[in-house]
C-alpha cells in the first residue's frame, strides 16, 4: 500500500490508519510504504526515495502480488503513476485509488499543445492501465467513465470510526443558545473558510452566545487577520490541527459541523460528524450528494453562498430538535454505510477481483 505517511495531516493519512486500526495489516500480508511526509523539499524527496528504492526491492524479489496506491492531485499522481508504472512493467496488478476533490479541475481540459495533451494522455493511460481504479463515491466513478472509458471503476467509500456512545442533543452541554459550530479542516478559500467568516458576521446578530470552533493548518495568520478585520475574532476559538482524542473531545462538545467547500472527495470530517451524532451544513460538491440526503441528514448550500450560509446556521442553531432528528438520522445512515469493519470487507473482495486469474472472472 502506497501513500503519504499515516503522520501526516489530511484525508489520505485518515482513511490509512482507520484501515490499520480496523485490523487490515493484520487480516493480510500487507506492508505500507510512505511515498510523502511532512517536511521540507529535501525530507520530501529523500522519502520518496526511499520509496521508490523500498518498491523496485520488493518487485525484483518477486515478493509482491498487488499494489495499492491512494491518490490525489499534482505531485501526488506523479510520485504513484510511476510507482505504479514500475509494478506493471513486473506484471504486477495494480489499484489506483483516487481520493482529490479537485482531480478533474487539475487535469483540466486537453489543449492544443504537445506538453499538454502528454501531460493528459498519461493521466488517461495510468487509470486506464491500472487493474482497477477507486473512486470514492458514484458520482466520481461517472467522470472516470468519462475522462478514461476503458478503466475498470471500483466505487469504495471511507471508512469512519463510530464512536461508542455518541451524544444526544441534550448531553452535549452548552445552555440553550450558547452551542459550538464546529469546522475542522485545511485553512484555505476552497475549503470556504472565509465565506464561514462573513456568514457569521449574520448569524451572530440572530444568535449572540454561539462560539465558532475551528481546528486546522493552512493560512492561519491571513484567516484569523479577516476575523478580526470582520468583528468576529472574538467569537472564534483556533485550535491548530486536532486529531485524536482532542478531535473526538470537539465532535462530542459540538452542536453543528460546518465544511462550506468549494470542491471536496468523499471528506472524513463529514463523516466523522455524521458519525458523533453532530448535524451538518455543507455544500453539494464532489462526493457529497452521494453521501447524505439534504433534510434528512443535515442542509446544504451552495458554494459561496455567504447569506445562504447564514440562514442555514440560523435554522440549525434555533431549532434543537430538528438537530437532533437530523443527527440520529445521519448516524444511522453511516453506521450502515462507512463502518470500518464494512468498508475493510469491500475493499478486501476488491483485492480478490483484482488477484483472481482472468480467465477465472467470465462465467462460462
Amino acid at each position: 500500500m502506497l501513500s503519504t505517511s499515516p503522520m501526516t495531516r489530511g484525508g489520505i493519512a485518515a482513511v490509512v490508519k482507520t484501515y490499520r486500526v480496523g485490523g487490515l495489516f493484520e487480516q493480510l500480508p500487507m506492508r505500507h510504504v510512505s511515498t510523502h511526509k511532512d517536511g521540507s523539499r529535501v525530507a520530501k524527496a529523500i522519502e520518496f526515495t526511499g520509496a521508490l528504492r523500498t518498491t523496485v526491492a520488493a518487485l525484483a524479489r518477486g515478493k509482491v502480488a498487488l499494489v495499492h496506491a491512494h491518490v490525489s492531485s499534482a505531485a501526488s499522481f506523479w510520485r504513484k503513476s510511476l510507482l505504479l508504472a514500475l509494478a506493471r512493467c513486473f506484471g504486477v496488478p495494480t489499484i489506483f485509488h483516487l481520493h482529490s476533490g479537485g482531480f478533474a479541475d487539475w487535469v483540466g481540459p486537453d489543449r492544443a499543445s504537445v506538453g499538454s495533451r502528454l501531460r493528459v494522455w498519461w493521466i488517461r493511460h495510468t487509470l486506464q492501465s491500472s487493474t482497477a481504479v477507486i473512486v470514492l463515491t458514484d458520482t466520481w466513478g461517472r467522470w472516470i467513465h468519462e475522462f478514461a472509458p476503458r478503466a475498470r471503476v471500483e466505487v469504495l467509500g471511507n471508512p469512519v470510526e463510530l464512536p461508542i456512545a455518541p451524544l444526544v442533543e441534550s448531553q452535549r452541554g452548552a445552555p440553550q443558545g450558547q452551542g459550538r459550530v464546529l469546522f475542522l479542516g485545511w485553512i484555505y478559500d476552497f475549503k470556504g473558510c472565509y465565506d464561514l467568516l462573513k456568514a457569521w458576521v449574520f448569524f451572530r446578530q440572530q444568535c449572540p452566545g454561539w462560539r465558532l470552533v475551528v481546528g486546522g493548518k493552512g493560512e492561519v495568520d491571513q484567516f484569523l487577520a479577516e476575523a478580526e478585520r470582520l468583528g468576529v475574532r472574538s467569537d472564534l476559538d483556533f485550535l491548530g490541527w486536532v486529531s485524536g482524542a482532542e478531535k473526538e473531545q470537539e465532535l462530542r462538545r459540538a452542536d453543528i459541523f460546518v465544511l462550506p467547500s468549494y470542491r471536496e472527495g468523499m471528506p472524513v470530517s463529514v463523516l466523522e460528524a455524521m458519525a458523533y451524532g453532530v448535524p451538518v451544513i455543507c455544500t453539494p460538491v464532489g462526493g457529497v450528494p452521494d453521501m447524505m440526503e439534504p433534510e434528512v441528514h443535515g442542509l446544504w448550500v451552495e458554494p459561496g453562498d455567504v447569506q445562504g450560509l447564514s440562514d442555514r446556521l440560523v435554522a440549525l442553531a434555533t431549532d434543537m430538535p430538528r438537530r437532533a432528528a437530523m443527527a440520529a438520522q445521519a448516524r444511522e445512515h453511516v453506521l450502515g454505510r462507512s463502518s470500518v469493519a464494512a468498508v475493510i470487507a469491500q475493499l478486501r473482495n476488491i483485492y480478490a477481483s483484482v488477484l483472481q486469474p482472468p480467465d477465472r472472472q467470465t462465467k462460462p
